[in-house]
């Protein structure tokens, strides 16, 4: 086995390697974009659904200095990683990582924020149990998401997702559904030259006028960040 090391931030270190996924660049994006508009300390309570590794939950836990944390994670090696990785940071005393589904999971409170790296891998996923149980759309389905993200909202919460840019339309669909509607949606192109391959989305329980509309460029042409993705993962990567 490929030995994979920590993932090391400015402020935490993320221990991923039994985890069904491995910090990425969408969870970190999502990490360091959702509730954006929320004053740091006017948010209590946020909700990590699908942690992984706990990455997001982490980065929402240091921009959000009065907030307690919560993560759900179906997958036992990542859930009890993702637990390690709480208590080893400076945020330990107000982040819980659940071990259950959740559908399973009972919130003891309404949530300002709430975000998800969602499963959307609908045909064909690995064989391997844990990571199908963790990406699989099967097992957690955008309906069931916005669902959940509906009944468990604050009145002036918000819902923050990423997901691949050919899933953005039945995400939508999905919310309008449960009555929550997009209130921003962020294209991320990889390179100038490249079309939109991720979308960062936030849905609201009331329907703004205009929804805001932005895009992102990953990358210049030596793969270096661009000035704007630098600001958005400088306060986090230790590299930059």
């Amino acid at each position: 086995m490929k030995f994979v090391g920590p993932f090391e931030m400015k402020q935490f270190s993320v221990q991923h390697d039994s985890c069904a996924m491995r910090v990425n660049t969408d969870g970190c994006l999502l990490g360091a974009l959702a509730g954006e508009c929320k004053e740091p300390d006017d948010v209590q309570h946020v909700l990590d659904i699908g942690t992984g590794s706990g990455v997001i939950a982490l980065q929402m836990a240091q921009r959000f200095g009065k907030a307690f944390i919560d993560a759900v994670e179906i997958h036992g090696p990542s859930a009890k990683q993702a637990s390690d990785n709480f208590i080893s940071s400076p945020w330990e005393n107000r982040m819980i990582c659940y071990h259950e589904p959740l559908q399973e999971f009972q919130a003891s409170a309404s949530y300002d924020i709430i975000v998800s790296n969602p499963p959307y891998f609908e045909h064909n996923p690995t064989k391997k149990e844990g990571v199908a149980n963790a990406r699989h759309a099967l097992t957690l389905d955008f309906s069931s998401l916005t669902e959940y993200a509906s009944r468990n909202l604050k009145e002036d919460g918000s819902f923050w997702c990423v997901l691949p840019a050919d899933r953005s339309e039945s995400m939508i669909e999905a919310a309008i559904e449960e009555i929550l509607f997009p209130s921003y949606i962020c294209s991320i192109r990889p390179k100038s030259d490249r079309e939109p391959n991720r979308v960062i989305m936030a849905f609201q329980k009331e329907q703004v006028e205009e929804t805001v509309k932005k895009e992102l460029i990953l990358f210049e042409e030596y793969h270096e960040y661009t000035n704007e993705a630098h600001d958005l993962l400088s306060p986090f990567y230790a590299n930059l």
